[in-house]
């Protein structure tokens, strides 16, 4: 009787695994399944966009008098979102102000002695937008109260100089009979017939002409004159053209009010009724991007790092529906958890199948069972090259300490706690040097799961005790080789858009390692190791 129970066990346990099996995988497509046709979700949505991470690096050294300084930031709107903004302004205290336009940001020190540093960040997203302007509309004679500032004549735009009548008279003859044809005119007359001039300084209108080029400030000032002139209200506008790198550079373009909209043009890098996806907008009007305390040593530049993320507009159509109970991102939003640290939360699980698959399938050895997906999702602000340098260095100088702990033959749990605090000593000491030399990247090895170094560094020491260096190093070399399969495959851009918008795709991880924890098939290693014994039994 009993010997017959134990013989049915193992068919119970497997049909119960084989029951789970089927019940994650049939859950999980028809989560999907109930998005895709009932919620209408779109398909389109994992399609990625282009976002850039900018950060705004500022130098100011005092002599110990008081500096203030001042810029402005970008706000969202319906072209452009910003997301994820960061302070780290030192001994500056910050304050920002909003107006109908414009958001300005103060920096205020006392008694600043030497340099020092500011650093503000956030994220863009941005689209492209193409007008397309009715070749039959009529240049209206009056405007609303409102347009009238954006009519008139302004320091560096002057409107009623004779010289602009005159331009005017030469590329009007019979006068400009639509806006189509007055825009198209004026912005093909700034853009054929006067040079790109790269200079930084203030250009006005009636100098751009007579020198007959200019930069962008320059045109776009001359450009506002003439329109103006012929009864259109146009605006300056100043930002950033965002590419990947550092630079110091900043842009400017006009706004044109055309049929409720403001239309932009930019004579420099000839965008007509449109502007591009790279490009930020900072400021409405002719503003001074940075001003300063004089008499102090200033300095500043914009890095900017350009990713691949999920759209937002798809992850939030979701919202739509009154039946959705599936979003995850608009929930966690409410309680102030960031899409990107929500796709973090949600890529580790899929970090820690890879783990699994080099150490069972491929028979890898590493640190740790899931090291190298933690490792992975923190060298995301890192970058894989300074996360695998930081990796090493911490455990490098974290074993040292951990050697001449053991000579002091100290007991377990202090010990451990005298590695947790070397494990934090180290990474401070790497982000103030790293910001020293400018190496924000390296500065981000904070991020990096402290308790989880330590025991790390001491499983190293252990190792290169009792199995010397070699075996020690070998088990670093392959865990790197893990870390960097881990970090491509959660920075997968189609990966990470598919469980953003599809979290109960994370069952079907579960499902895989139900049936990666029924492995018993000869490991990739050993395939390797014993091929000869194999071949020849074959």
């Amino acid at each position: 009787m009993d010997q017959k129970t134990d013989q049915q066990k193992p068919d119970i346990r497997h049909y119960a695994f084989v029951v789970l099996l089927i019940s994650l995988l049939a859950s999980a497509w028809g989560i999907m399944a109930y998005k895709l046709y009932v919620l209408d979700y779109p398909l389109a949505g994992l399609i990625p966009s282009i976002s850039y991470q900018i950060d705004v690096n500022i130098e100011a050294t005092g002599h110990g008098d008081d500096i203030s300084v001042q810029t402005y930031l970008p706000r969202s709107d319906s072209r452009q979102y910003i997301s994820e903004e960061g302070n780290s302004s030192g001994l500056f205290n910050i304050s920002i102000e909003n107006d109908a336009l414009n958001r300005r940001a103060h920096w205020n020190a006392e008694s600043v002695q030497g340099r020092q540093n500011i650093r503000y960040s956030y994220s863009v997203e941005a689209k492209h937008i193409r007008y397309a302007i009715p070749a039959d509309m009529a240049i209206p004679h009056s405007y609303p109260e409102d347009l009238q500032p954006y009519l008139q004549e302004a320091p560096g735009v002057q409107v009623n100089d004779p010289l602009i009548t005159e331009t005017l008279q030469t590329l009007f003859p019979a006068g400009p009979l639509t806006i189509l044809n007055a825009v198209t005119t004026i912005h093909r007359h700034l853009q054929d017939n006067f040079a790109n001039k790269n200079f930084s300084g203030f250009t006005d209108a009636i100098t751009a002409l007579k020198l007959g080029e200019a930069s962008c400030n320059g045109k776009s000032r001359l450009f506002l004159a003439l329109a103006r002139k012929l009864n259109i209200p146009a605006r300056l506008v100043g930002g950033l053209v965002m590419k990947a790198g550092k630079k110091r550079i900043s842009h400017q373009w006009v706004e044109v009010y055309i049929a409720g909209h403001w239309v932009p043009f930019d004579t420099i890098n000839d965008h007509f009724a449109d502007i591009p996806a790279n490009y930020l907008t900072l400021y409405y009007g002719d503003l001074v991007l940075f001003k300063h305390t004089s008499n102090v040593n200033f300095n500043y530049s914009f890095n900017m790092i350009k990713r691949l993320v999920p759209q937002r507009e798809a992850l939030e159509s979701l919202d739509r529906s009154s039946f959705n109970i599936f979003n995850l991102y608009t929930i966690f939003e409410q309680v102030g958890i960031s899409q990107n640290l929500l796709k973090i939360i949600l890529m580790i699980p899929l970090g820690a199948l890879i783990v699994v698959i080099f150490r069972n399938v491929i028979g890898i050895q590493t640190f740790g069972t899931f090291l190298p997906a933690l490792i992975a999702a923190a060298a995301r602000e890192t970058g894989l090259l300074w996360g695998i340098i930081g990796f090493v260095l911490i455990i490098l100088v974290s074993s040292t300490v951990r050697k001449a702990l053991e000579w002091l033959q100290l007991l377990h749990s202090p010990k451990m706690a005298i590695m947790l605090s070397t494990v934090v000593i180290v990474m401070m000491t790497m982000t103030v040097i790293s910001v020293h030399f400018g190496l924000f990247e390296l500065a981000h090895v904070t991020l990096f799961p402290i308790a989880i170094l330590a025991i790390t560094a001491e499983r190293f020491a252990i190792i290169e005790s009792e199995q010397g260096s070699f075996e020690a190093l070998r088990i670093t070399l392959w865990s790197l080789v893990v870390i960097s399969a881990c970090y491509v495959v959660m920075e997968s851009l189609f990966l990470q858009s598919m469980i953003l918008a599809f979290p109960e795709l994370l069952l079907v991880v579960i499902a895989l390692n139900l049936w990666l924890g029924k492995w018993v098939g000869i490991r990739v290693t050993e395939f390797v190791r014993f091929r000869k014994l194999i071949f020849a039994r074959g």
